[in-house]
C-alpha cells in the first residue's frame, strides 16, 4: 500500500490509544480479535484497518471509534448542544 493510499496520522493515534490502556501489541490482539500482525502494520502505516476493526479495536480500548481517527475527537456535551438565543 502506497503512502498516498493511507490515512494521515491513523497509525499514531491507533498506537497512542492502545497505549493509553497499557496493553501490548499482543494484550491489543487477545482483546480485539485482530492479529497482532495486522495491528503492527497498522501502527506502522502499512495497511489500513477496515472499519469494522477500528470498531473491534475501539471497543478493546474502551473508547469511541471516532477518537482512533485523526481529528476525531468528540465534541463535549456542550459543544454537542446549539447555544440558545435569548428571548426579546
Amino acid at each position: 500500500m502506497s503512502k498516498k493510499d493511507t490515512v494521515a496520522g491513523l497509525a499514531k493515534k491507533l498506537k497512542a490509544g492502545r497505549e493509553a490502556c497499557g496493553l501490548s501489541q499482543q494484550d491489543a490482539a487477545d482483546k480485539s480479535g485482530v492479529h497482532q500482525v495486522s495491528i503492527a502494520r497498522f501502527e506502522t502505516d502499512e495497511r489500513v484497518p477496515t472499519l469494522a476493526t477500528l470498531y473491534k479495536l475501539a471497543e478493546a480500548y474502551g473508547v469511541n471509534v471516532c477518537e482512533l481517527l485523526p481529528g476525531g475527537m468528540l465534541p463535549s456535551d456542550e459543544e454537542k448542544t446549539p447555544a440558545k438565543k435569548g428571548k426579546k
